[in-house]
């Protein structure tokens, strides 16, 4: 039997119901209901960006304010909340990123393209489903994992250029970067 889709008037009182949950400071409920949104509507841009301040995480912030601008490229919340969100990462006492493959500053150098045997047990980055870097796509969420969103270079825009990626959107749906590395989380 098929699953019935939400009306929009119910996602609207989901979405509702979540931006004041997190406003009273009920950030699990929160996170509950804008998930509900997004789990029927993911081009919710007001359920990703409020979804953004009911999550801990700073990553799961970053994809999520990431997710508003490949909605709508000019949300202005959704850019300065980045901007604070590069501003002020890796807190004191918090883990260390791992060290970037290439020097930022130093010419870019692509590594050698993966062999097919070369199978990385990886996260999603859009659910944090667990899955293999062969994956085309997740099996939870089904969201392309051979994306720059799933990419140790993520922050590094240097590859994007050179395969035309310059849109956010673009580099979340799938494409065949040849220096593609997933990120082990």
């Amino acid at each position: 039997m098929k699953e019935k889709r939400m009306s929009e008037h119910e996602l609207a009182r989901w979405l509702y119901q979540g931006a004041l949950a997190l406003s009273e400071g009920r950030r699990d409920e929160a996170q509950r209901l804008l998930l509900q949104v997004i789990e029927q509507d993911d081009q919710n841009e007001q359920a990703w960006l409020w979804l953004s301040g009911a999550v801990d995480d700073p990553a799961d912030q970053q994809v999520a304010l990431e997710n508003v601008l490949a909605i709508n490229p000019r949300n202005a919340a959704a850019h300065a909340g980045l901007t604070w969100l590069l501003e002020h990462a890796q807190p004191a006492g918090s883990p260390v990123a791992p060290a970037p493959l290439v020097d930022p500053e130093g010419p870019w150098v692509p590594p050698p393209p993966y062999d097919e045997n070369d199978v990385v047990e990886i996260m999603c980055w859009q659910c944090q489903a667990t899955l293999y870097s062969v994956a085309p796509f997740c099996w939870q969420c089904h969201t392309p994992v051979h994306s720059c969103n799933n990419c140790v270079f993520r922050d590094d825009m240097r590859c994007k250029p050179l395969q035309g990626l310059t849109s956010t959107l673009a580099q979340t749906a799938i494409n065949e970067c040849p220096w593609w590395r997933p990120v082990q989380r």
